[in-house]
């Protein structure tokens, strides 16, 4: 009997107590995993609904620690899957905690999804989006500033950011690191100086661990229309929503049209067309990915296209919330999971 592990370990977006009470019996396996049943993180839930599925596939389905993730624990297992990605630790536990972790999953005998290499294309952002952009895909105007050479020429790198705003009459831009998420460590700046721009990057550079950024238009129209994410399961679209964010600065999201929300079907529909592609894209000249999810934003500015959206993101183990979908989803993850896993 073939072993899958799942990677686990964060502490975000719990499933709903009326989920829990309903699929009560699929939870039991997470007694010597949480400390209460009042709050169950996705990925935790993720693993229950894996789980479930273990007589079906004749397969073993166990935990595993994504924060103290060894060796020993993972060459136990035919496959592993990495629901607590490489992002989680650095995030959480900093560089070297993802070094160890992504060393580990090099060296581990079990199939890894998604792979370490595919890993690092996702979170390092510029190699995905230099990839989309030769497939002639729509991106946003992007400037990439490495750590590193900012160390090594403050002035030099200051003036290359100054020439990309000015020569592209950027009023507002905003800078966002590699491997950032939940909004850590983004800026936004209007006419930013020379002297903005040195205070920030010196604060990045000092107190942070990150490698690289990226500098992009900050668009005014953003939140005016919907960001439109799409999941992907093994390469079929399950559900997509759109999401847009309160003066809090926290996101609240729609359905589309056809779904009793406010999102335009037809946006909906462009979106999924170019998803489909970049995911048969990726399927051919990378590997399989388990789950996906593609977000779309608008607009690209000064586009002469007809469709303005463009790819503002790709994660391939996003955190997911039941609040996303018109209906129940979570076991069709789990399934997915164990179905490739346990080839």
């Amino acid at each position: 009997m073939k072993t899958i592990g799942i990677l686990i370990g964060s502490d975000d977006e719990a499933i709903s107590k009326k989920y829990y009470q309903k699929h009560k019996k699929k939870f039991d396996c997470l007694n010597d995993l949480i400390d209460t049943f009042d709050y169950i993180p996705y990925d935790y839930a993720l693993y229950a609904e894996a789980k479930a599925f273990e007589k079906k596939y004749n397969v073993n389905v166990i935990p595993l620690d994504g924060r103290n993730i060894d060796l020993k624990s993972c060459n136990q297992c035919h496959s592993i899957f990495c629901l607590y990605e490489g992002g989680y630790n650095f995030l959480n536990d900093g560089l070297d905690a993802y070094n160890r972790y992504m060393n580990v999953l090099k060296k581990t005998k079990a199939h890894v999804y998604p792979s370490p290499k595919m890993q690092e294309f996702i979170l390092y952002k510029k190699r995905y989006m230099q990839y989309l952009e030769k497939k002639d895909y729509n991106l946003i105007d992007t400037h990439y500033i490495p750590i590193k050479s900012y160390k090594q020429n403050k002035s030099r790198t200051i003036d290359k950011i100054d020439k990309f705003i000015k020569d592209n009459n950027y009023e507002k831009v905003i800078f966002k690191p590699e491997f950032s998420a939940f909004n850590r460590g983004v800026k936004k700046y209007k006419n930013p100086s020379k002297y903005l721009v040195q205070k920030y990057l010196d604060n990045i550079s000092k107190k942070t661990e990150y490698k690289n950024l990226l500098l992009q238009p900050f668009l005014e129209d953003f939140n005016k229309f919907w960001e439109v994410k799409t999941f992907w399961l093994l390469g079929k679209n399950i559900f997509s929503y759109g999401q847009k964010w309160n003066k809090n600065g926290e996101g609240y999201f729609t359905k589309p049209v056809s779904k009793g929300g406010k999102l335009d079907d037809s946006i909906v529909k462009e979106c999924l067309k170019i998803g489909k592609k970049v995911i048969k894209d990726i399927f051919k000249d990378h590997e399989i990915l388990i789950e996906c999810r593609i977000d779309f934003g608008c607009c690209i500015p000064n586009s002469t296209k007809k469709f303005k959206y463009f790819i503002n993101e790709i994660e391939i183990s996003p955190v997911v919330g039941q609040t996303d979908s018109h209906k129940e989803y979570f076991h069709l993850f789990g399934e997915a999971i164990v179905k490739q896993c346990s080839i």
